[in-house]
């Protein structure tokens, strides 16, 4: 605070005549609520009605709950212009007094309010996670067998299945239902969902799988649902997609039997392409 806003609230409280708190304390009472309730009602609720949250609208209500030295000129060119009474003064200069003391609680009783709303949130949001996988149907195993299970069903993927032998049983596991929708209609089988939940990745019955091809983009959850596979079916083939050579090794490291990697891939046919110019 600047000397001179110190200087101001001091020369300010030495015109407050503590004696109005017996000689006028309703008057002093209905002061103080016009203030500290009624501005702020009126402030939160206007808040409200430009569509902001109860949050905003609250802290905005608390800001307001006080009055300041705008209040004070105001009051004093009343009194110049015989508008209001000497008595009346008093009373604003000690409810301004009185709310800005009042003002810091009613802050701390906002933050209060709205941590214990983000603790009940939190709370609410575990809750419903914890339902909805207790409500979640279980998914059926399958019944396929010396089959190619795919994880996704992307650009990749997608360019994976065209290729593959109409006769291959193939499965596949995608998120996007939307592209679930249009692979289903190729009579093979598919599982909405991902492939990172152990649930999931033993709907697939890896057990009596060829070979599992992870085509999803994400070398992490790739890793993931490699380390689940290689722990189902220590035995079987796994080829996933890399985008690094750092992917490479983490892939690897998760137990892939195989990494490709698109520059890799480009590079080989590239050359495979000029060698036979050579000879």
């Amino acid at each position: 605070m600047t000397p001179s806003a110190v200087l101001f609230f001091v020369s300010v409280g030495m015109l407050v005549d503590p004696m109005i708190v017996i000689r006028d304390p309703l008057a002093l009472l209905a002061t103080v609520l016009i203030i500290v309730v009624g501005k702020s009602l009126a402030a939160f609720f206007i808040v409200r009605l430009f569509g902001h949250p109860t949050s905003t609208a609250l802290t905005i209500a608390a800001s307001l709950a006080q009055i300041g030295e705008f209040s004070f000129i105001l009051a004093g060119l009343g009194i110049e212009l015989t508008l209001l009474p000497e008595r009346s003064r008093d009373l604003i200069l000690s409810g301004a007094i009185l709310s800005i003391l009042l003002n810091p609680l009613f802050f701390a009783a906002l933050d209060r309010w709205l941590a214990r709303k983000e603790v009940g949130a939190a709370a609410a949001d575990a809750s419903i996670g914890r339902t909805e996988t207790a409500a979640r149907e279980p998914v059926p195993l399958s019944r396929l067998t010396d089959h190619v299970v795919l994880v996704g069903h992307g650009r990749v993927g997608s360019f994976i299945s065209a290729a593959l032998p109409a006769q291959t049983a193939l499965l596949v596991i995608e998120n996007d239902t939307d592209r679930i929708a249009a692979f289903a209609g190729e009579g093979r089988e598919a599982i909405v969902g991902n492939a990172a939940d152990p649930e999931v990745i033993r709907a697939v019955n890896l057990a009596a799988a060829r070979c599992l091809l992870v085509a999803i983009p994400d070398a992490f959850e790739g890793g993931q649902v490699v380390a689940q596979a290689r722990e189902l079916n220590p035995d079987l083939p796994i080829i996933a997609r890399a985008h690094s050579e750092v992917e490479i090794d983490h892939l690897r490291t998760h137990g892939a039997t195989k990494v490709v990697m698109g520059e890799h891939e480009i590079a080989k046919a590239m050359v495979a392409d000029i060698l036979p110019r050579r000879a």
